[in-house]
């Protein structure tokens, strides 16, 4: 058996189960995706401003230029990857949400893991990486059950959110450390 064929069993299955009600929820959690990036990453500006903290503005830099770096990996590959939505390929699977042109990577999915991953490795608190990883987990199994990506966009997704929302900030860090080392010699 191919991999395709796992893959279109799994989103099938996963499409044909949803909880009672869930479609709305679903199709809310989907949607708001990048509102709820936007506002982590305005919400990290607005405590840099008011704790005045060099710090926090390193915190508010990494999540803009992961945001910035999302977006434009996100579109690269769809540009280079052309993959149909598993709504035009099986007309079974039938369309819950919005869905653009290449279904892979998800970009949802690598937006949402990103911004998890950053916030986990920037933000220390339990509650707020629970919390982060929680709402990616639902965005990512949101585009499979509404019918817009099959599982190995939305694996594609998490692994390179999440690789992008380690290595952004990591790379801050160390510029940072470089700079501050260079400007005391």
């Amino acid at each position: 058996m191919q991999f395709s064929t796992y893959d279109i069993a799994l989103l099938n299955w996963l499409h044909t189960h949803l909880p009672p009600n869930a479609i709305p929820v679903l199709q809310f959690v989907s949607d708001t995706t990048t509102y709820v990036s936007i506002s982590v990453v305005l919400l990290a500006g607005l405590f840099a401003f008011v704790k005045k903290s060099r710090p926090m503005w390193l915190n508010f830099l990494s999540l803009v230029v992961l945001l910035l770096l999302v977006a434009a990996f996100t579109q690269g590959l769809k540009a280079v990857i052309h993959r149909d939505r598993p709504f035009d390929t099986y007309p079974y699977i039938e369309k819950l949400s919005s869905g653009g042109d290449s279904s892979f990577p998800s970009g949802h999915t690598l937006e949402a893991f990103a911004m998890a991953a950053a916030v986990s490795f920037l933000f220390s608190r339990r509650k707020i990486i629970f919390t982060a990883y929680a709402w990616a987990v639902v965005v990512a199994y949101s585009r499979m059950a509404l019918g817009v990506h099959y599982p190995a966009d939305v694996a594609a997704g998490m692994v390179i959110g999440t690789a992008l929302g380690l290595l952004v900030p990591w790379i801050i860090q160390r510029l940072r450390g470089t700079i501050s080392q260079d400007s005391k010699t």
